[in-house]
């Protein structure tokens, strides 16, 4: 450290995000994507840098993403909430009943009674500052949401079979939707699609543990990462003829919308979070009758 340098600052915006369900205790069970910033305070070392941003980016993201990323966030002073054992027994103020079972690694478990980004952004400060080089005095995180113009819902999901984190059940995220019906926007569609869809929980019938027809559902399979279940009110619920990819997703609304524009091209572009995801077009042409 040079003597007699003043404190600077570094920042890296975007550093990382942060794509993990949360429980409330008014919303219920709802997907979340937060983008996170970070200023990094300190002095410069004998190269002239505060912390070089290859390896800062590196390391923050590495911290930032294994504390929080693809997790089910906890909230362990909630009024309606008990631990114990890798289950949670969750339920809203209107009494709206979760049960997820699942490995510690899959969940987040807050001193807190909600969720809340600004307290979880110092929480996370707490966490990974110790991690940063001495020329590193102080570390600001900041979490906010996306800035989406037009339709957007959040939804959670699991899937068994990837070979990551995703298999995380009850993990999700805040998403755009945009709708075309034979090439021109619709926004009016896409909205009605999005408002019906915030908060949905998204699962294959494939891994009901319940009759598709039971007022609440089971979901629950085994992968790699471990044994995963989740209870939850069937009206919560969207179930696809398969695992729940953005790819899937994306083609059920189109299957969907196409229904309802018989002889109309429909193409859906669904977000998974931020800056990716899945086209799916469709076209329905009801069979001619003798």
């Amino acid at each position: 450290m040079k003597a007699g340098d003043d404190a600077l600052q570094l920042f890296i915006e975007h550093v990382t995000h942060i794509d993990c369900g949360v429980l409330d205790a008014d919303a219920g069970l709802r997907g979340a994507t937060w983008l996170v910033d970070a200023t990094l305070t300190g002095r410069r070392g004998d190269d002239g840098m505060l912390f070089d941003f290859g390896p800062a980016k590196k390391l923050l993201k590495a911290e930032i993403d294994a504390l929080l990323d693809h997790r089910l966030l906890v909230p362990a002073h909630a009024p309606n909430v008990a631990i114990a054992d890798g289950r949670i027994d969750f339920a809203t103020r209107s009494g709206d009943r979760y049960r997820y079972a699942g490995p510690a690694t899959a969940t987040t478990v807050l001193d807190a009674e909600t969720v809340e980004p600004r307290a979880l952004a110092r929480w996370l400060e707490t966490r990974v500052a110790p991690r940063m080089p001495a020329t590193v005095e102080s570390l600001a995180i900041d979490l906010r949401a996306e800035s989406i113009v037009g339709p957007a819902y959040d939804y959670t999901h699991g899937l068994a079979a990837h070979d990551g984190n995703c298999q995380r059940l009850a993990h999700g995220h805040r998403c755009r939707l945009t709708v075309r019906i034979d090439g021109m926007d619709r926004a009016d569609l896409a909205q009605a699609w999005a408002d019906a869809w915030q908060g949905v929980f998204i699962g294959d019938r494939a891994d009901l543990t319940t009759p598709a027809d039971s007022p609440r559902l089971g979901f629950g399979y085994s992968a790699p990462l471990g044994e995963f279940a989740l209870e939850i009110a069937a009206e919560r619920c969207v179930l696809l003829d398969g695992p729940p990819t953005v790819e899937n997703i994306a083609d059920h609304i189109a299957a969907g919308l196409a229904a309802r524009h018989p002889g109309s091209l429909v193409e859906a572009r669904a977000y998974e979070g931020v800056g990716k995801g899945a086209i799916a077009t469709r076209s329905y042409r009801p069979r001619a009758t003798a």
